[in-house]
This record gives structure tokens, C-alpha cells and sequence, in this order.
């Protein structure tokens, strides 16, 4: 008997939710259909479709994973519904029709066999066999296929039809072998089985490999090669080097001469020609040139040794080219050359620097070196290149494109140094092309403070500036307040003006009136600059004046607890060896084999969603947006307690990155994007500790790139970098290192890593392309070393932003455009970040749909984790660059208390937070089951998790159900732009975090007796 059973789940005023419950306690429902009359309008409907409706009577069937229903099983179909009057109206005539078939008998079964032959023996003799004998006649045709072996070379092709006459089970096909006199590999080629009738086939293709019997070619002639060499102009001789590969039992020769290049024969050096002779045994010949010394400076020169007519041997590598390095010094330029060095960041055992180089003279400077000690080593340079390295004394010279400077110009050029010492010392013994250079008179330094001011009758702030030793001069400094998020006029009081240090003085301060209001704000911030000092130099010119509203903020949630629990959900999906700091009862170890496919150690890292594939791109961009709320709202991680789980939560993403990178000699070699098949993956429903399909593995490399992957992984491991500078410096070196190199394979082998990983296509495609990963990599690589070329770069390839869409795992144009807004203060970036945030601010309908209960609804996969991406970033952009009397930081606050609850339905979207949360996200962990439509609820609560929302702008278009992936899916970014945003609640508004008594009483959670992370 089948059944279908209509109910109401829900109502409101002219709308309600229903329910047809579908299936059979005896029989397997087949192509299932309901129809029934009913004066309602169905607006949405899932876990089945609309066929037709006719009047009011409406034609409904199956969705294409729930066709066939067991017996005892129900699948429940759900719709949401308009209707006139004041109670849902009924449904009548109510009808199930199925198509059931018979179980057919099995059918036998066909296999063909493998097999070897020699390419001499005749022909390879195949045997079908049937798995069972047969009561009727059963035929199945084949056909020869080629593979390395060719019909008409190999083997001759055959097609034919084989018959099993009743009884019999084993029939055999032939195939005649050709005989040839070629030396090579084994080849193969296949017989496959076609159209049987009254039978399957089990095995359909048989592969024949055809054993080579030629004698292969005798062994090749041992081949020559001749080195490259660099010799100084004033060391004689140029000794090159040529070399046998094999030593040979027969005298070999072969001829020499030199060739001009830019070093010329009898300037620079002493042609020569003649032969070599390797008597039997010798391996290497050397052939000496004498090198000419002169007294010009100049550019280093080469010229060329070519090898020809060898006897006995050939030759693999014909040319050796000598570099001539020049000894000469250039001729002591005019007087008044300045060299200055700034140290453009510091990170203890590392740095950026930088040189400026002025010419002040009236004559021209044609090429130019500079000399001098220093403390550390230079790991790497731009806008020069470096000649030697004696000791700790550098000589540096000009890059090909920056060796002439003019009366007045001035020229820089930066390095990475090391410093194992965590100390840096300037250089010192500045020689430039000949000449010492004494630093100037050391002048006495100007620094102002930067202060925090709470608001109030008669508040001021209070800045200090003071003068890093007393003089016996006047000192006078301008200064002059700048509005930032803090507005002069508004918010505090502007002053401009001149301070003057007596001979003796070391000190001053200046008041700055703060004007009290009654608006409850976020916390703002202006400048006060100093500038034209004399008898001084500016150290730290800018004071930066932070404004606390003396208005009490009401917290609506516990943002301290929101973000605390948004961990744990990291922790659930975190594939491979778990740590011992593991909270999660119910995770084990799992997917300890990945990467053994390709001979990798790809374990560990995080499992995309509430499935079990481990997809590079999603997850380096989750990393990234946590590093970078790490980084904007440090204090809020480091006050809530959560800092450790921020960095024990990176570390294991940066962690498998480092493991995925792989690298030779010319740096990154490939980088291992994608662990599992997603169609084998979604195929099981269980636990990740449970799993048994195979994980193939998936990369990127020099001849199928990847600069989306590459370039955002670039920009996790340098915005990683930053945040662990303080706590682990030799991890934030390492993670600075690969960013560079995966950086520099980015920008050079370009292009789409869905091209190059097909397999991926269906799921995270890169739409966006790759430029705006390479563009964020350059920006967050600028940030991590001061590299200024780095800055070049992002916004050569930046290309705005479309105010239609948002922050993603795929589109990083709108965090390229706040950093971009933030490090350069352009009004190009700023106008675009407030256009697209005046759009997404925008309640009146000419902007982003909205709920009526205020969610910024922009489509329907996963609406919540857009509406936090862009939380997150208008805060950011709000705190740091403007706020449009407070849109910006409205916009932020009113989305993330939307997600908490602060909605007409008083859900919380974050599993576990609050007492109305999801109960059943799409996650195979937590859900405890082997089958995704088992009605009990989740086993396990799955804490911090964000669910994905409403599937349309309507407050209810929200279904708590685990087989909706649309909208009860869960993922790394989802919660990536949810956790930066909320550090920044906790920061403006407070909240106590759960205490480890607390959370050791939730359910599923265990607090570890370890410290540390």
C-alpha cells in the first residue's frame, strides 16, 4: 500500500508552510507523482518539483535524488504557499501514482582476460567467459582497439561476434601478431566486448601487451660539454673546463676557438683555437685564456669557447661563455653625494631597508657602487644588484636601468636582510664610487605619541612631542590636525600651530579640545601631524588621537562566546592526525593516506564543508580573511582570550600549505590543489574517520598553472607571516619565504586553476579569474615586507570593483580595494569601496535586496556568509579609512546581530549559539548517520557553524533540514568573514567567552588538560 499525507508545519498571515509526506511501508515507490486540488498558491517547493497546475490542481513529482523510495522510507516534501482568507485552504483529491517493476533474474555475465605474448609468437589468443551456463543462445560482438600498439604494424585488427550455444561458457578470439625489426617499448592494444544479448558484461575490455624481441642499437658516443666561467680582469687566466661524459677506449678530439662578445679579442683577451685529444680513460681537458687587464671602468664583458668537428663523441654542449669581472673603480665623483638608509619594517630576525642615493653636484654620475659594512646578510635586493660579499662588506652597483643619475635626482634600491642577532644595526663605512661618505651632524629627533581620549565635559587630548636629546639651538615644529573617521568640528576641535624647544628644552605638549556629543559611536580617530622642523629631523611625525564614546553601547549578543564557538567549528573539520588539544569528543584521526598517491604527505588541513573534499582555493582564502582579522582586531583576540585558537586555527591551514608547496632549484615547482573526487565524496554519507573511496590528488605547475591558487595561497602564508612576526618569528620567516616564491610562479606561469584541475569545475570554478588573486597576493606581500614593488604591482592589476556582489572564496577585488583604500589613501579606491558599500547600505530598493527583517540578501547558495563577508569589510573599511556618519559600521553591526538572532523568526544561523539555533546542518560529521534523510535529528551539535540562510529575500525562506545543502550547508568561508567581524563586535561592545568549566559542559566538548597551542 502507498500513502501520501498532506499536513500544515507553519503559518502567518496569508502564507503558511506544508508538508506531503511520501511513501510505502511494503513496496518501492518508482517515477512517484501526487496530484490534488487545493485554492493555494505554492511559492517554493523542495525535495520535489511542480510539474503542472491546471486551475487549482496541481501535478507534482519526484526531484532527481529521491525518484525510488524504499519500503518503510518517507521522503517528505516541503512548499511554502500564499492563500487568501484567514486558514490555509484544504487539499482535496489527493492521489499517489507509482511505476513498479519486477526484479528481473540476474543475467550471466561476460569477462575477457589480459595477456602477454611475444611480438614473435603468432597470435594472441583471448578467452570470454561466461559466469554461468546458459539455457539460450547468447552472442556478443568485439572489436580491436589500438593503444601504443597500431593495426596494420602491431597486430591485425579483428571484429567479429562470438555465440554461446546453450551450455557452453568459454569461447576464444585471435588476433594475429606482426613481426617487425623495430627496437622498442612494449606495446598494447585491447579487445573490447559490445551489444550483448541475453547476458551483461563484467569485464569489457582485454588488453594484449606485445613483448619486444629486437636487439636494441648499440650504446650512444659519450658526449662533450664545456663550462661557463666568471674570472676577475685581473687574474691572468680564464680556465675553462671540458668534459666526456663516459671515458671512451678510443682517442677523441675535437676543435676550439674563442668568439667575441662584448669582450673583445686583443682588448679584453687573447684569442685562441686548436684541438683537444682525450687519450683513452681521460674524462677532462682544460683550455687556459689569457684575460687582458685594463684600467677602464666598465660593464662586466663575456666572450665565447665553441666546440666543433668532434671525432669519436658528440657534442651536448657547445659553447662556454667566460664573464670578465671588471676591477676598476670609477673615478671619484663631484662632492656633495648623499646616501641615506631607512629601515622600512622590522620583524626581529628580519627586515626591510632602503638606500637613497642623491646626487647633488651639477655634473652627471655614469654608473655608480656603493661599499659598506654590515651586520646581517641580504637575502634580497631590488633596483641593484650586488658584485661581491667579503666578510661583512657588501659592494653594490647600479641595476642596468638606474645607472645614470642627475644633478638633483635620487635613486633607491631596497633589500630583505637577516639578522640572527633580532638586532638591526644600520650599515656604516658608506663608500659611493670611490668616495667616503660622512653622515651629517646628527641632529636631535622630533616623536609624538598616539593616545586614546574618552569623550566628556572639557576632554582634551593631550598629545606629547619630544626631542630625542636636548640642543643647545632653538628647535621649532609646525603642527596641524587632519580629520579621519574623527571629524574636525564634530568630534574634536582642530588647532594648528608652531612649537618652540629652548636651548635645554626636551618636551612639550599639545591640548587638543574634544567635543562631547550624545551619540552612541563607534570608536574614531584623527591626526596630528608635525612637519617643518628645524634644527631637528622628524622621527615619528603623525600622533594618531583615538575618540571613546562616553555612551554606554548595548551588546544585543555574546560576541565574546559567538567568536569563541566559532573555533570549535574549525576544529570539527579538520582532517588528519588530530592534536592532543583536540575539543572535539566526537573527531577522530582521519584521511591518513592522502597525497599517497603522488608520493606527497598531503595529510591534514581542513575538510571544505559538510563534505570530505580538501579544495586549496576555499580554504587558503578562509585563511587569509582570518589572518586579516587577526591582524585589524589583535586587541579584541588578545582581551577575549581567543588568540591561541586564531593562531592554532591558521597554523593548521598554513601548515598543509607548506606541506602542498613543492619547490626545486628555479622555486615553485608544482602546488598540490585538491585532495578527493567530489563525485565519490558526495556519494557517502558518514563520518570522515569511516571513509574508504579513494582521494585521488590534484596539482598545479609550470605547464598547467594556477595564479588564482597560487596567488591566494601567496597571500595566506604573507598575511600568516605578520601574525605569528611576534610569537614564533623563524614560522613567520618560513611562511614569508614560500610566499614569495609562490608569488613569483603566480605572476609567471599565469593562468586558471579550474582549467588546469578540470575535476574541480563543477564546484569552485574560478569565474572571477585570476587577476584579483594576484593583485591580493601583491598587496598582502607589500604589507609583509615593505617591498614597494609589490605595492606597483597590485594596483597595476587592479580593476575596480562591481558593487553587485561581495567578498568571496572566488572575487578578492573588494579586500584588494580596502587595503589598497587603507595603505594609499587614494580617492580612486575609496570611492569604489563606498560605492559598492553604499549600494549594499542601501535599504530604499536602488540597492542589495533585503529581508524585512534587515538581512542583505544577495543569492541564494549560502546568503548568510556574503552578508558577513561584507560585514566584516565594512567594518574594516569603517574603523580604518571612513564611515559615512556611521553607515558603514551600521551596516556591519546590523548583519552580524541579524545572523545571531536579532530577526523576526529570533533564529540564530550559528549552530549552537543562543537557545533557537539550526539543529541539523548539512554535515556528515555531525550528523551521526549513514543516510543523509534519516529523520532523527544531528548526533551532533556542531558549535560555531554558520548555516547558509534564506534561499530568497524572505525572512522564512529558511528550512532547518540536513538534506538542504542551498540553505543548511556549511563551509571554512563561510565562517572565515563571520569571525573577523565578530573580533570586531567583541572589540566595539564586549562579552564574557565561555569558561573552560562552561565549555567542558557542552555537549560533545572536552577541554584537554594541555597547555599551549
Amino acid at each position: 500500500m502507498s500513502n501520501v499525507l498532506y499536513s500544515v508545519t507553519e503559518t502567518w498571515q496569508n502564507g503558511f508552510n506544508g508538508k506531503l509526506a511520501v511513501g510505502s511501508p511494503t513496496q518501492t515507490l518508482k517515477g512517484w507523482t501526487v496530484t490534488f486540488e487545493a485554492s493555494f498558491n505554492i511559492t517554493n517547493i523542495w525535495n520535489a518539483e511542480i510539474v503542472s497546475r491546471q486551475g487549482n490542481r496541481y501535478t507534482i513529482r519526484f526531484a532527481e535524488w529521491n525518484q525510488t523510495i524504499a519500503p518503510g522510507q518517507v521522503v517528505n516534501v516541503g512548499f511554502t504557499a500564499s492563500y487568501t482568507g484567514t486558514t490555509p485552504p484544504p487539499v482535496t483529491n489527493l492521489n499517489l501514482t507509482t511505476t513498479t517493476t519486477p526484479t528481473p533474474a540476474p543475467l550471466p555475465t561476460l569477462s575477457i582476460n589480459d595477456l602477454s605474448i611475444g611480438e614473435a609468437q603468432g597470435n594472441a589468443v583471448f578467452t570470454v567467459n561466461l559466469s554461468q551456463a546458459s539455457s539460450t543462445p547468447i552472442t556478443v560482438s568485439f572489436a580491436t582497439a589500438n593503444g601504443t600498439a597500431i593495426a596494420g604494424q602491431d597486430y591485425t585488427s579483428r571484429t567479429g561476434t562470438l555465440t554461446f550455444n546453450p551450455g557452453e561458457r568459454a569461447k576464444t578470439i585471435s588476433i594475429p601478431i606482426l613481426n617487425d625489426t623495430l627496437v622498442e617499448s612494449n606495446e598494447t592494444f585491447t579487445v573490447r566486448l559490445t551489444n550483448p544479448q541475453q547476458a551483461t558484461i563484467a569485464k569489457a575490455t582485454g588488453t594484449a601487451t606485445i613483448i619486444d624481441n629486437d636487439i636494441a642499437a648499440p650504446p650512444p658516443l659519450p658526449t662533450l660539454t664545456i663550462n661557463d666561467i666568471s674570472v676577475g680582469e685581473d687574474k691572468g687566466n680564464g680556465l675553462f673546463t671540458v668534459s666526456l661524459s663516459q671515458a671512451s677506449s678510443t682517442p677523441i678530439t675535437v676543435s676550439f676557438a674563442t668568439a667575441n662578445g662584448t669582450a673583445i679579442a686583443g682588448q679584453d683577451y687573447t684569442s685562441r683555437t686548436g684541438t683537444l685529444t682525450f687519450n683513452p680513460g681521460e674524462r677532462a681537458k682544460t683550455i687556459s685564456v689569457p684575460i687582458l687587464n685594463d684600467t677602464l671602468v666598465e660593464s662586466n664583458e663575456t666572450f665565447t669557447i665553441r666546440l666543433t668537428n668532434a671525432q669519436q663523441a658528440t657534442i651536448a654542449k657547445a659553447t662556454g661563455t667566460a664573464t670578465i669581472l671588471d676591477n676598476d673603480v670609477a673615478p671619484p665623483p663631484p662632492a656633495n653625494q648623499a646616501v641615506t638608509f631607512n629601515i622600512i619594517s622590522d620583524w626581529q630576525s628580519g627586515f626591510t631597508g632602503n638606500f637613497s642615493i642623491t646626487n647633488r653636484a651639477t655634473q652627471t654620475v655614469n654608473g655608480w657602487t656603493l661599499k659598506f659594512d654590515a651586520p646581517f646578510t641580504i637575502t634580497n635586493i631590488w633596483n641593484a644588484d650586488i658584485v661581491s660579499r667579503q666578510g661583512n662588506t657588501y659592494t653594490i652597483k647600479n641595476a642596468s636601468f638606474n645607472g645614470t643619475l642627475n644633478p638633483n635626482q635620487t635613486i633607491s634600491f631596497g633589500f630583505n636582510g637577516n639578522n640572527p642577532n633580532n638586532v638591526t644595526t644600520p650599515p656604516s663605512n658608506l663608500v659611493f664610487n670611490g668616495n667616503s661618505i660622512q653622515p651629517p651632524p646628527s641632529l636631535p629627533t622630533l616623536t609624538i605619541n598616539d593616545l586614546t581620549v574618552t569623550e566628556g565635559l572639557n576632554a582634551n587630548a593631550v598629545f606629547t612631542v619630544n626631542l630625542s636629546q636636548a640642543s643647545s639651538n632653538s628647535i621649532t615644529v609646525n603642527y596641524g590636525t587632519q580629520s579621519g573617521t574623527a571629524t574636525a568640528g564634530q568630534d574634536f576641535t582642530s588647532r594648528t600651530g608652531t612649537l618652540t624647544f629652548a636651548p635645554g628644552e626636551t618636551s612639550k605638549t599639545i591640548a587638543i579640545p574634544i567635543i562631547d556629543d550624545t551619540l552612541l559611536e563607534y570608536p574614531e580617530t584623527f591626526r596630528l601631524v608635525l612637519s617643518n622642523p628645524t634644527q631637528a629631523t622628524l622621527a615619528k611625525a603623525t600622533g594618531t588621537g583615538t575618540i571613546i564614546s562616553n555612551e554606554v553601547p548595548v551588546a544585543k549578543f555574546n560576541y565574546g562566546e559567538a567568536l569563541q564557538k566559532s573555533f570549535l567549528f574549525y576544529e570539527a573539520n579538520r582532517s588528519g592526525a588530530l592534536p592532543p588539544t583536540n575539543r572535539i569528543d566526537w573527531r577522530r584521526n582521519s584521511a591518513l593516506n592522502d597525497g599517497k598517491d603522488v608520493g606527497r604527505d598531503l595529510t591534514g588541513g581542513y575538510y571544505d564543508a559538510g563534505d570530505h573534499g580538501k579544495f586549496g582555493l576555499p580554504m587558503a582564502a578562509s585563511m587569509t580573511m582570518l589572518a586579516w582579522g587577526g591582524l585589524q582586531y589583535n586587541q579584541a583576540y588578545t582581551r577575549s582570550g581567543q588568540l591561541d585558537e586564531l593562531l592554532s586555527t591558521i597554523k593548521w591551514g598554513t601548515d598543509y600549505i607548506l606541506k602542498a608547496h613543492e619547490t626545486d632549484s628555479q622555486g615553485t615547482k608544482a602546488f598540490w590543489g585538491q585532495v578527493g573526487l567530489p563525485s565519490l565524496d558526495h556519494a557517502f554519507w558518514g563520518a570522515p574517520e569511516n571513509m574508504t573511496m579513494a582521494r585521488p590528488t590534484f596539482k598545479i605547475d609550470r605547464q598547467k598553472p594556477g595564479s588564482d591558487l597560487a596567488g591566494e595561497s601567496a597571500a595566506t602564508l604573507a598575511a600568516a607571516s605578520m601574525l605569528f612576526k611576534a610569537s614564533n618569528p623563524q614560522y613567520a620567516n618560513l611562511l614569508l619565504q614560500n610566499a614569495i616564491q609562490l608569488y613569483d610562479f603566480a605572476d609567471k606561469y599565469r593562468g586558471k586553476y579550474s582549467d588546469s584541475i578540470p575535476e574541480i569545475q563543477n564546484y569552485y570554478n574560478s569565474w572571477s579569474g585570476f587577476n584579483d588573486e594576484l593583485a591580493w597576493g601583491a598587496t598582502w606581500l607589500y604589507k609583509a615586507t615593505g617591498n614597494t614593488s609589490y605595492l606597483t604591482k597590485a594596483e597595476g592589476l587592479y580593476n575596480g570593483i562591481g558593487r553587485g556582489w561581495t567578498q568571496n572564496w572566488d572575487d578578492k577585488s573588494y579586500g584588494v580595494g580596502v587595503l589598497l583604500a587603507q595603505e594609499t589613501g587614494k580617492a580612486r579606491y575609496k570611492t569604489d569601496v563606498e560605492n559598492w558599500l553604499d549600494y549594499w547600505s542601501d535599504r530604499t530598493g536602488n540597492g542589495i535586496s533585503y529581508t524585512s527583517g534587515g538581512l542583505a540578501w544577495l543569492t541564494q547558495w549560502g546568503s548568510n556568509r556574503y552578508a558577513a563577508n561584507t560585514a566584516m569589510l565594512a567594518g574594516i573599511y569603517a574603523d580604518t579609512v571612513n564611515d559615512k556618519n556611521g553607515r558603514y559600521a551600521n551596516l556591519a553591526k546590523s548583519q552580524i546581530d541579524y545572523l545571531l538572532g536579532d530577526n523576526p523568526r529570533n533564529f540564530s544561523y550559528m549552530v549552537g549559539f543562543g537557545t533557537n539555533y539550526a539543529l541539523n546542518p548539512h554535515h556528515r560529521g555531525a550528523s551521526g548517520v549513514t543516510n543523509i534523510n534519516d529523520p532523527l535529528p544531528n548526533r551532533h551539535i556542531l558549535y560555531g557553524a554558520l548555516v547558509g540562510g534564506p534561499t530568497s529575500a524572505n525572512d522564512f525562506a529558511y528550512q532547518d533540514q540536513r538534506n538542504d545543502y542551498v540553505a543548511n550547508e556549511v563551509a571554512l568561508d563561510y565562517n572565515a568573514g563571520l569571525t573577523g567581524a565578530l573580533a570586531r563586535m567583541y572589540q566595539q561592545f564586549g562579552g564574557n567567552p565561555l569558561t573552560d568549566s562552561q565549555l567542558n559542559s557542552l555537549p560533545g566538548i572536552t577541554i584537554p588538560n594541555v597547555g599551549g597551542v
